[in-house]
């Protein structure tokens, strides 16, 4: 009997001995905790650039994404009252409806568009003296202006891809953001 009870004492402690080693490895891991400070100021810059060809009364436009993020363009024309716009584009470029052409695609850091040729109409010449078989060549002065925009892509809840036209980037010294904040749907 009293090996029996030896056993078992000895049986006992070395369950406890091999519980508390456990116990402490468990307790150190839910009582352990580490802290970080500092943090990496990333930016992320949006630029686009435009290139524009003029021949045959046509300006071939092309826009480069030469910013370090991915981002949306869109381009408008402006010529006067006087002279007509006549567009034709490569795929990927639409018509917006607000005067505006849309490149549909993400253009992504160091990628191009393709061509948006824009023609333009010249005003009726009249011819004053009838000798003349043709009209002269036109020579007045006039300028066609090209603006182009881009803003960066953002995504929705779903991880939709969008273009934020009418968001105002505001700036502090540390950060940018965009004014209003948050993702529209």
């Amino acid at each position: 009997m009293r090996g029996m009870k030896k056993t078992a004492c000895m049986a006992a402690v070395a369950l406890a001995l091999v519980a508390g080693a456990c116990a402490g490895s468990a307790r150190a891991y839910f009582t352990t905790f580490a802290t970080a400070k500092g943090g990496h100021q990333i930016t992320v810059d949006t630029k686009s650039q435009i290139t524009e060809q003029f021949s045959d009364w046509t300006k071939r436009i092309r826009l480069d994404n030469t910013g370090t993020a991915e981002c949306y363009v869109r381009v408008r024309v402006f010529a006067g009252s006087t002279y007509g716009l006549e567009y034709a584009g490569s795929p990927g470029w639409r018509d917006g409806g607000d005067g505006y052409w849309y490149y549909d695609e993400i253009l992504p850091a160091g990628g191009s568009t393709g061509t948006l040729d824009v023609k333009i109409t010249l005003p009726t010449v009249t011819v004053e003296d009838p000798a003349l078989e043709t009209p002269p060549p036109y020579t007045e002065d006039f300028n066609v202006v090209v603006i182009q925009e881009c803003t960066a892509v953002l995504y929705t809840e779903d991880g939709v891809p969008y273009a934020d036209w009418d968001a105002k980037l505001i700036t502090d010294s540390d950060s940018y953001d965009r004014e209003g904040g948050g993702a529209h749907e």
